[in-house]
C-alpha cells in the first residue's frame, strides 16, 4: 500500500536525521530573535530564501500565510516567552489561497472533498 511506503520512507528519513543530528545545544529561543509567518506552499524554502540556519527563527506556516488566532497564539509565545523582537509575514505569488474563498472552503467541508 502506498501509505505504508511513505511511512517507511518517513521513518527511515527520521532515523538518518536523528543519527546525524548535531544541534542539540540549540535552545528554543531563535538566535536572530525572528519569527516568520508564511504559506505552507511546498515551493517556499524559507530558510534558503532568507539566508537562515537551523535555530535562527521560528517559522510558522499555514495555508496562505495568514495571521489567524492560532498563529497569534504562537507569536505571543515567540515574543513574550522566547524573546522574538521581529516578526515577518511573507506572502508569495501564485498562492492557491488567493484562488479560493472562505465560503468555497466551507462548501468543500460541508459536501466532502473529492481529490
Amino acid at each position: 500500500m502506498l501509505g505504508d511506503v511513505v511511512l517507511d520512507d518517513l521513518l527511515a528519513g527520521n532515523a538518518g536525521f536523528a543519527a546525524s543530528f548535531d544541534h542539540g545545544d540549540l535552545g528554543p529561543q531563535p538566535v536572530r530573535r525572528l519569527a516568520v509567518v508564511t504559506c505552507m506552499d511546498v515551493r517556499l524554502d524559507v530558510y534558503a530564501m532568507l539566508g537562515l540556519e537551523l535555530g535562527d527563527a521560528h517559522v510558522i506556516r499555514n495555508a496562505g500565510g495568514r495571521v489567524t488566532d492560532d498563529v497569534l497564539r504562537s507569536l505571543i509565545v515567540s515574543v513574550e516567552v522566547l524573546g522574538v523582537t521581529t516578526v515577518a509575514v511573507i506572502q508569495h505569488t501564485e498562492c492557491g489561497m488567493a484562488k479560493v474563498t472562505n465560503r468555497e472552503l466551507a462548501e468543500l467541508l460541508l459536501h466532502g472533498i473529492s481529490l
